[in-house]
């Protein structure tokens, strides 16, 4: 009678069966990791292009006009009646802080999740204006607040070309403002910004696409940081609502802003003149310095 022993598997065979799956988990991981975050990049772009159609229908209420800034309120309260939810002002990858407003002491109403992943078209450095809203000003009804008055339709020169909103780490009020955008980043790569790098971006003619930016280092930034589009074309028409409008520094003593450049320009040749005059960054350089990351 002839007996048959079964045969197991050897140490090494099981260390090697074990190393491959190592290797393939190593290979798959990162690759897994990436189509989650393309999914959530998609998510922001059909965020904003929602909110978009949303911001349309408030201009069109209000006689062709783009919200105001003030009373307590932000962009987002302003078009949240035009939307489906406010789940729609959130990134998925911003989940950061507590945002609510209290418009005109109506009651306080917050965003689910913290900050807004979006920021609005204030102009390429906040205060100064030039995008949809004006320069902020002082509030002379209402002792010592300010307001930011929104600008006409009609006054956009290029619509199809033009930033209503997008992607931005600028808090608590959300802007797209250069020297505002990079608040809360923490990275000192252009590739660690938020999506790679491709901000989901919203124009004031109601479609949406992703947009290329650009970091860097500013002194006088928020966080001493800036984020702008990394074509000069798209930022030229991106950020102004008139390209050729000439932008001050805020001389009204609300919101000096104390950023590059110190003196007035067209609005449009800001991030031409942010490409020009601002070194690239080097291993040595920080936040508050002025130069601009290549990757």
């Amino acid at each position: 009678m002839e007996f048959h022993r079964k045969r197991a598997f050897t140490l090494i065979e099981l260390l090697v069966v074990i190393a491959i799956i190592a290797i393939l988990a190593a290979i798959l991981f990162p690759v897994f990791a990436q189509a989650r975050e393309k999914a959530r990049a998609i998510t922001c772009v059909s965020n904003v292009k929602q909110v978009s159609v949303a911001w349309a229908m408030y201009a069109q209420d209000y006689d062709e006009t783009t919200l105001c800034y003030g009373w307590g309120r932000d962009w987002w309260w302003c078009v949240s009646p035009y939307a489906k939810s406010l789940a729609l002002f959130m990134c998925p990858d911003r989940r950061e802080g507590s945002n609510c407003v209290n418009p005109m002491n109506s009651g306080v109403v917050c965003l689910p999740g913290g900050y807004s992943g979006y920021g609005y078209n204030w102009g390429p450095i906040g205060w100064r204006g030039g995008g949809l809203l004006g320069y902020q000003q002082p509030d002379t009804g209402r002792g010592s607040s300010s307001w930011i008055p929104g600008v006409s339709i009609a006054s956009l020169q290029y619509p199809a070309q033009t930033f209503a909103f997008g992607d931005t780490y600028d808090t608590p009020r959300q802007t797209i403002g250069i020297g505002f955008a990079g608040d809360t980043w923490k990275g000192s790569t252009t590739d660690s910004l938020r999506h790679h790098g491709i901000f989901p971006m919203a124009f004031t003619d109601g479609h949406a696409k992703a947009v290329r930016m650009q970091g860097g280092y500013m002194a006088g930034g928020f966080s001493g940081r800036m984020i702008m589009a990394a074509d000069p074309n798209v930022g030229r028409y991106g950020y102004c609502a008139d390209p050729a409008a000439i932008v001050s520094p805020n001389t009204t003593g609300v919101g000096n802003d104390g950023m590059k450049p110190t003196f007035a320009m067209a609005c449009g040749d800001f991030p031409q003149w942010y490409k020009s005059n601002f070194p690239p960054c080097t291993t040595s350089s920080a936040p508050g310095s002025d130069c601009l990351m290549t990757n």
